[in-house]
């Protein structure tokens, strides 16, 4: 039999800077064996039991003292964190309950969770139903991020039964959730009915079950690399796609790099979003402005050959309550970039405000000798249509003094010896537009 002991004593080498080790802790068979294990396995010290009431059941309460009687049998700290789902649904809880992981998890923290075999071989199954590709089939990763820290399921290699067998040798005592057996629930039904018949007819679908989402996870961190590869020609800033190089990849590779991107975001795109995608941006004549909406607040834009990933939030957001007056030195944080006003100015120089495009306004940039309207002006620099009325201006009473980031008004030069910096910022806190 396999040891669970022996799977967790493996971690400190694996995770030589982790701090406290988190174990969630639900009372069930899985996380009885795993608080067992860490027990014996990893220092006490650093283990903290975490105990998430969801609310939705009668006996919950229960179960937390429970989980805190045998915590502090074992000598390990407890922590009791309660959540309050958006719904009963299996996915209101599980994201409740991941949010108060992450919420919870600091700097050096590893998380450990006692998802086994047979939930691996049930994710599978359950994703391939609803239709998913090589990252979906790849069902639970063994570790990855969450919070300030890592998740990591050490158990995965073991089956229900090698858990129940293991936690009898050693005369565990662990609860039974009723909702556990509940089969209108999709995953208890594939848990009760129909993993039982496949298991029946083939003894070791679980084990090729989980052999076969190992493979689908190596297929994906290929897929990642090559992806990346992709990226490095095709970005040309965090949320901004070069259409033109995209457009030069196999339709394959067009595909990967969407997903990747968008992942990379945050946004996970589906089949019916890939295929408007390519319809829209990467067939037929290109349109200088098209745009897909994700979800209410994401769309993706196209200006001049260039796919953009955008939060309208961003825009609104970043727009103040009429003007603002500016001294030097300031540095006004928006929503949608940082506005700084660096040097010094004599004391009759003209009050310097923060204002915003109302349509009409006109400048004579340095060095060109010419007035031109302030719309002209961002047409021919490239600024993208929807940034256009959040981008700051500095004004006086006469007009424009500076168009930030793009060009100085003759009546700027030799007044002061000021400079103006602004860089807006997209989703990922990086420059959106240079």
């Amino acid at each position: 039999m396999k040891d669970p002991v022996a799977l967790l004593a493996r971690l400190p080498g694996r995770f030589p800077d982790a701090k406290r080790w988190l174990i969630a802790y639900s009372g069930g068979l899985d996380s009885q064996v795993l608080l067992a294990a860490a027990a014996d396995a990893l220092p006490q010290s650093q283990l903290l039991a975490v105990h998430v009431h969801h609310g939705l059941q009668a006996a919950g309460d229960d179960w937390a003292a429970s989980c805190q009687r045998h915590s502090n049998e074992l000598n390990i700290d407890f922590q009791l964190c309660r959540v309050a789902p958006q719904s009963s649904s299996e996915a209101a809880a599980r994201d409740a309950r991941y949010q108060a992981f992450s919420t919870l998890m600091q700097p050096g923290d590893v998380l450990l969770m006692a998802h086994h075999a047979n939930d691996q071989a049930e994710t599978l199954l359950y994703r391939l139903i609803r239709g998913a590709g090589v990252a979906g089939l790849s069902a639970m990763p063994v570790e990855r991020s969450l919070g300030q820290g890592r998740l990591v399921r050490p158990l995965l290699s073991l089956t229900r039964n090698e858990l129940e067998g293991w936690a009898k040798q050693r005369e565990l005592r662990w609860v039974e959730d009723p909702s556990n057996t509940v089969q209108q629930y999709a995953r208890n039904y594939l848990r009760h009915t129909v993993m039982p018949a496949i298991t029946q007819r083939w003894p070791g679908a679980v084990s090729r079950f989980v052999e076969t989402a190992g493979f689908m996870a190596e297929a994906r961190e290929l897929l990642d690399v090559l992806a990346e590869q992709d990226a490095a020609s095709c970005l040309e800033a965090p949320e901004v796609l070069q259409l033109p190089v995209l457009s030069q990849l196999s339709d394959a590779r067009q595909n990967n790099l969407l997903r990747y991107w968008l992942h990379s975001h945050q946004w996970v795109l589906g089949g019916e979003s890939l295929r408007q995608l390519r319809c829209q941006f990467l067939q037929g004549k290109a349109n200088p402005e098209r745009l897909l909406q994700l979800q209410p607040d994401l769309q993706l834009r196209t200006y001049r050959e260039r796919l953009f990933l955008w939060r309208p939030s961003l825009l609104s957001a970043s727009l103040i309550a009429g003007p603002l007056t500016l001294q030097p030195g300031d540095r006004i944080s928006l929503a949608g970039g940082v506005l700084q006003v660096e040097g010094s100015t004599s004391a009759d120089s003209c009050t310097l405000q923060l204002k915003y495009r109302q349509g009409g306004e006109r400048l004579r940039p340095a060095n060109r000798g010419v007035g031109i309207s302030l719309s002209q002006l961002f047409q021919e620099v490239g600024v993208p249509p929807w940034l256009r009325d959040s981008w700051p201006l500095l004004c006086d009473d006469s007009g424009i003094l500076v168009v930030p980031g793009i060009c100085e008004d003759q009546r700027w030069q030799g007044k002061s010896n000021l400079s103006c910096l602004w860089q807006p910022f997209g989703l990922s806190g990086e420059p959106f537009f240079c």
